[in-house]
């Protein structure tokens, strides 16, 4: 039997579900970097989640940092969607909150829905869930936006890269991500169920997220019956105080109820 309970932290509310059948394991965190990043991305709020005694599993997609080496053409959505799947299994993970970042919505929707006896809730942090039939580029931006990507791959990635500089500037630990993997259409498996779920959005300038944090994100948490919550802070709301530590607050908030 569930029992949907209200959590209020501050300012904002996150919607909760608990099960009444047993016990549980303690739930894990999977963090899913987001385009051009890495696992270490995660580091400044994984620290956080430990100082409170949850795991924290931190997850780097192939073809990207230390999995540089990786990159080929063929590096795509589901490439991603199954290094996360497969981590998921051969770990043996369990009561998992999974969390992605930006491009790696995308990728921990079409995970859950490979795993979803493992998943506990999705947390989408400056993204949104793509519907099955979707790719990143359909469900993120707007159609000016993805002329501009689009022109950035052919003059400054060969066609088939989204040079590291392109969204925003670039960092070290950033590197060319594969654009197959935001043209590829998400496919989920018949009888994916619907996942309780959460969004986080930023409120930063950065013209490239405007149009999925004001119409994307109000559109699909209403149709999912989620939480909405936004997050004074940049992009990268994982990296930098006090963002890290609000966005810790409800992440605690959802592995204790």
């Amino acid at each position: 039997m569930a029992v949907a309970a209200l959590l209020s932290l501050g300012n904002f509310t996150v919607a909760q579900t608990a099960t009444q059948q047993g016990s549980v394991s303690k739930p894990v965190f999977v963090m899913v970097h987001g385009t051009f990043q890495w696992a270490g991305q995660y580091e400044p709020l994984s620290i956080l989640l430990r100082d409170e005694g949850f795991e924290v599993v931190e997850l780097t997609l192939t073809g990207l940092g230390e999995k540089e080496h990786l990159l080929s053409k063929e590096t795509g959505l589901s490439t991603h969607v199954f290094d996360v799947s497969n981590a998921l299994s051969w770990r043996d993970l369990d009561n998992v909150i999974l969390v992605g970042h930006s491009y790696g919505g995308t990728v921990i929707t079409g995970a859950a829905a490979e795993q979803p006896d493992r998943i506990k809730h999705l947390v989408y942090l400056d993204t949104v869930p793509a519907d099955d039939g979707e790719s990143l580029m359909t469900s993120f931006f707007d159609a000016a936006t993805r002329d501009e990507v689009d022109a950035m791959v052919e003059k400054d990635g060969d066609g088939w890269l989204i040079p590291k500089d392109g969204l925003r500037e670039a960092l070290p630990t950033m590197r060319p991500h594969p654009f197959k993997s935001y043209t590829d259409r998400l496919a989920l498996p018949d009888g994916t169920p619907d996942f309780p779920g959460t969004i986080i959005v930023a409120n930063d300038s950065n013209p490239f997220f405007q149009y999925m944090r004001a119409v994307e994100a109000p559109a699909r948490v209403e149709k999912r019956g989620w939480n909405l919550i936004t997050v004074e802070g940049p992009h990268q709301l994982m990296e930098v105080s006090p963002a890290k530590e609000t966005v810790a607050e409800i992440l605690l908030a959802i592995a204790r109820n």
